[in-house]
């Protein structure tokens, strides 16, 4: 299956939830109070509304170079000049991997993050810039991401999916395959979770020098259920005291936590196993549209061990449990 993220075009709603997300913005606020200081030179990578770049000007910095590609880099502009920070900010709208800059910076700043992390094509933004504009010994903000999945049942989520199956009367499902190959928004719970989350992959973005990211992953399911999916969230490190954790458990963000939806849902008993196979890519050179392709396979114990299974019968994963209290739940 070839499941996409694409970016959206400049939405003012969207920075509304960034701006007001408190355990986003503390956690910036607090790194780049501790990494930028007097007299640095800062980039700002995929500026926004430039929120990040007046805070690196307040903690400091001599200049600011803060990079937009889109129309709200406008917007940035004239709270700079209202703000009097026109004189040690360099606006520059254009994707950065086209630009060059007359001189290196000591601390690049970037939140280009999409509720898996790198699916906003992260990786390939980053280490350009880090590779081309960070001075040695320079700092990276953030520093590095480890992302996280799960095998999840979330009925309610994927009625959004089932919705595109027929409406009026017409066939829809066309739309419907569109909508299994795309990542969703979603606040997923914890008691949604069919098995231990494994950690997908670290990246440290001082060292990292992958633009593709691929891993197998092997869950086990500790109870019966259905799968409807994966979810994703990510662990982000800013420097050596911020991080910020989108863990269904954690307090809530903007980002939520992504929903990679199956093609069909499969029910599971407690013992089957599934394989999961992830990988992130970017779209095309330069695009913040990023390619997320998965398949997995899973035993299905139910299918084979309980046909001849009563209830009161010990349950086939093995627990000593009768079979009604156990993987029949």
């Amino acid at each position: 299956m070839n499941h996409e993220k694409r970016s959206a075009q400049t939405c003012y709603e969207d920075f509304y939830g960034m701006l007001s997300d408190t355990v986003r913005m503390n956690a910036y606020k607090e790194a780049i109070k501790r990494n930028v200081n007097e007299g640095d030179i800062v980039l700002d990578l995929g500026a926004g509304t430039g929120i990040l770049s007046f805070l690196a000007l307040k903690a400091g910095a001599a200049r600011v170079y803060a990079i937009e590609k889109s129309d709200s880099i406008e917007l940035a502009k004239q709270i700079s000049q209202i703000n009097g920070f026109d004189d040690r900010i360099v606006f520059i709208n254009d994707n950065s991997s086209n630009i060059e800059l007359a001189e290196k910076v000591d601390v690049i700043i970037s939140e280009t993050l999409g509720s898996f992390g790198v699916d906003e094509n992260t990786l390939e933004f980053t280490l350009d810039a880090r590779d081309r504009f960070l001075k040695e010994n320079g700092k990276l903000i953030p520093s590095g991401i480890k992302m996280y999945l799960c095998p999840i049942e979330a009925k309610k989520s994927y009625e959004k999916i089932n919705f595109w199956s027929e409406i009026e009367g017409i066939d829809f499902s066309p739309a419907r395959n569109i909508f299994t190959q795309k990542i969703m928004i979603e606040k997923i719970q914890q008691d949604q979770f069919l098995a231990e989350p494994v950690l997908f992959k670290e990246l440290d973005f001082y060292k990292e020098s992958r633009l593709i990211i691929e891993n197998l992953n092997y869950f086990k399911f500790n109870r019966a259920g259905v799968v409807h999916g994966f979810a994703g969230w990510f662990d982000l490190t800013l420097d050596s005291q911020s991080t910020i954790n989108t863990h269904p458990s954690c307090e809530s963000t903007h980002w939520k936590q992504a929903f990679f939806p199956a093609q069909d849902p499969v029910s599971i008993i407690k013992g089957d196993m599934l394989e999961l196979n992830l990988e992130v890519s970017a779209q095309s050179e330069s695009s913040d549209n990023t390619n997320i392709h998965y398949n997995f396979r899973c035993t299905q114990l139910a299918n084979e061990q309980v046909s001849s299974v009563g209830r009161n019968d010990l349950c086939p994963c093995n627990s000593g449990k009768k079979y009604k209290k156990c993987c029949l739940k």
